[in-house]
């Protein structure tokens, strides 16, 4: 990047060697993880919500050469295509992140969430305890997503964003092809507790600005139509 220069790279958090099923590596020493901030390796992925969602999708595989790793489709409405997609880098036979950037039809054109890979399983739970400690507001997690299936653990930042830690996701090369499955709350989680009403943004401090949002989206020139919204509403209750 022009006019910027390399800094010294920050001191790292390595993962703990695990003992699993009958592969033993961990002999004659404990497991201690500190209750720390968990070091943040680096920024996995963005996910923004949009009223053109089509057309956006279209931009960035056609403009950035993105390809698609996941779609989702509203429940009964597959006949009209996906309205969320999970989308990586192609980097050919050079296996890359599940996704870098996934876009979600919407009645707004928001930031819904940024997600930060930490080290492991360890970093991503003493870390989510450290921040609880210190007064913070898990938004959901932890569990195993399915799209990705990442370990996530998400949080609500001071000025109320949502951030996600996570840890142990797929990387894909560019022979796989795309999956499809219907959208629902219910199926962004393997295992772990329920999507929250806060993570939906379906909670009572969320509901006057989305019903907002979805009553200009209904008069605007944009995809996000009276079919689309009874789709929205009947995956974020399934």
């Amino acid at each position: 990047m022009a006019g910027t220069h390399q800094l010294e790279p920050l001191p790292s958090q390595p993962p703990h060697t695990f003992n699993t099923g009958h592969e033993v590596q961990r002999i004659n020493a404990t497991q201690r993880p500190p209750r720390r901030p968990a070091t943040v390796q680096r920024l996995g992925h963005l996910v923004l919500q949009t009223t053109t969602y089509l057309q956006t999708l279209n931009w960035y595989l056609d403009t950035l050469g993105m390809i698609v790793s996941d779609f989702l489709y509203y429940p009964g409405q597959r006949e009209r295509g996906p309205t969320m997609s999970f989308i990586r880098c192609d980097r050919g036979l050079s296996p890359t992140d599940h996704h870098t950037l996934a876009l979600a039809l919407g009645p707004a054109n928001r930031y819904v969430h940024s997600a930060y890979q930490v080290c492991d399983l360890d970093s991503l739970a003493a870390g989510g305890q450290y921040l609880a400690d210190c007064g913070y507001r898990r938004s959901w997690g932890i569990g195993r997503h399915i799209q990705g299936s990442q370990l996530f653990d998400y949080w609500r930042d001071p000025e109320g964003l949502l951030v996600e830690h996570f840890t142990d996701g797929d990387m894909f090369d560019c022979t796989l092809e795309p999956g499809w499955a219907p959208f629902a709350a219910s199926g962004l989680a393997q295992w772990g507790p329920h999507a929250t009403k806060d993570f939906l943004g379906a909670d009572f401090k969320s509901l006057p600005r989305e019903a907002l949002s979805m009553l200009r989206a209904l008069r605007a020139d944009n995809e996000f139509d009276s079919r689309r919204l009874m789709g929205l509403i009947k995956a974020a209750n399934s």
